[in-house]
């Protein structure tokens, strides 16, 4: 019990602060690391929050059902806007992956590299 309502307590937080302080952050997400917060200097927490928070882990699929009915019922506008939306998606997806690959290139040094060329196979 104690475990759902810090879940709950949590999340009303986020809301309020990002509501309140104007914050670009989601209330949700703001929650979400109150939360973590909470259970990081709160150990003895953790296990009452699992046991709340596990079922709906589990049943996870349930949630997106909104997401899912929202897309039906905007439907025409998407599919007025699918040339624009595909390249958006895309876009970004070729951007985050190529940003990603060169910066862990470069964290990790571009020269420690092992390729494997035919000429080096015995």
């Amino acid at each position: 019990m104690i475990g759902g309502v810090m879940i709950l307590l949590s999340y009303y937080c986020g809301m309020f602060l990002s509501h309140q302080l104007s914050l670009p952050i989601p209330g949700p997400l703001l929650g979400l690391v109150i939360l973590l917060a909470v259970l990081f200097f709160v150990p003895n927490l953790e296990k009452s929050t699992t046991l709340v928070a596990l079922p709906f882990l589990k049943h996870m699929s349930v949630l997106f059902v909104p997401a899912v009915l929202g897309v039906s019922l905007y439907w025409n506008d998407i599919a007025s806007n699918s040339v624009a939306l595909f390249v958006a998606i895309v876009g970004t997806t070729a951007l985050c992956l190529g940003l990603t690959g060169w910066f862990a290139g470069k964290l990790m040094g571009e020269g420690n590299v092992i390729r494997s060329d035919s000429k080096n196979r015995r």
